[in-house]
Formats: structure tokens, sequence, C-alpha cells
């Protein structure tokens, strides 16, 4: 695929299969998995294979998904950012992963208001943009915050034993904050 965003300090472009080996290493990584996988534990290969086929997969069934995120400067993969929304899901959601050597950088926020931004523009139709967030995740809730996005006080069951809080931004609002590039 031929998209590519670009921030002041970081560059995406859709995920891609030579991007695996740096997705799975950052799904094994106990405080990253700990907020992003149903069961809070780090992935195994095969695992994370499965789960990051279907990532790629999404980029097919939906024309839009993650980005992978390389910091401009060095070309190093930083994580995965971008609108989400699969079979089920309460609607288009913003979702972000950093590897921990990039926590602390604002990059999750950065990365996610041009892939944001990106989403909106290429669907007119969509009204507003959520993210999914455990509630015990205080950095993801900073993000949010970050990107226009407030509690609403909705939740979705993600697993029997797991409700996750839904953030939200209406999409007039948020192109008034953050524009059209």
């Amino acid at each position: 695929m031929s998209i590519v965003l670009e921030t002041q300090r970081l560059i995406l472009r859709p995920l891609a299969a030579e991007d695996f080996e740096a997705h799975a290493l950052m799904m094994a990584d106990p405080a990253v998995a700990s907020f992003l996988t149903a069961d809070r534990k780090p992935q195994s290969r095969s695992a994370e294979w499965r789960g990051y086929a279907t990532l790629l997969g999404h980029w097919t069934m939906r024309g839009f998904g993650f980005f992978s995120v390389f910091e401009r400067a060095t070309g190093a993969w930083v994580g995965r950012v971008g609108p989400w929304m699969p079979e089920g899901w309460p609607g288009l959601e913003a979702g972000w992963a950093v590897a921990r050597p990039y926590w602390g950088k604002a990059y999750a926020a950065e990365a996610a208001v041009a892939a944001v931004r990106w989403i909106f523009i290429e669907r007119p139709d969509l009204t507003r943009i959520i993210s999914l967030i455990h509630p015990a995740n205080a950095n993801s809730q900073a993000v949010a915050r970050k990107i226009g996005e407030t509690k609403t006080g909705e939740t979705y069951s993600y697993a029997p034993w797991l409700d996750l809080d839904i953030w939200a931004a209406p999409r007039d609002e948020w192109l008034q904050r953050f524009g059209r590039g």
C-alpha cells in the first residue's frame, strides 16, 4: 500500500509482513501486553503470528487498519497506531500500542492524531472515533485526552471477565480541534 502519513517526528505506513518481528517483540513484553490482551499476558510468537495476521487482514476487509510507526530521525519501529473495527466492535476505534523503549515520548498521541485525521478524511460518514481502554491504564487514558477523547461512561465487554471503558470524540469537534491537516 502506498499510504504514508508523516508528522514532525514520525512516519506511519500500513502494517506489513516485515514488521512482524518488532511487533512480536513488543507483544512479548509483559508491560505492553498487560493492557492489550484479554488475559493480560505476553503473547507467544505463534499466538502473535495469528494476531498479526488478523491485523494485516483488517486492511483487506475494511480498507483501513493499523499503521506501523517509525521514528523519523532513526527509522526505528516504535509501535502500531490506527483505526480498527473488527466485527462486533462498538465503533471505529483509534488504537495504539508503543514498544516500551519509546514510552514517555508522546509518540502514541502524535501518531494517533495523524491516523484519526486520515480516517476522518477517508470516511466522511464516520460520526465519532472511540478508544477502548482498560480502567487501570492511566497512560492510555492520558493519550485519549491528548487526542480529544473523553470517557463516555459506557463500557464494552471485551471478554466475560474484562470490561473496557469507551472513550470517544465526535468527528466535528475533533476536526475543529485538530484540523484537516
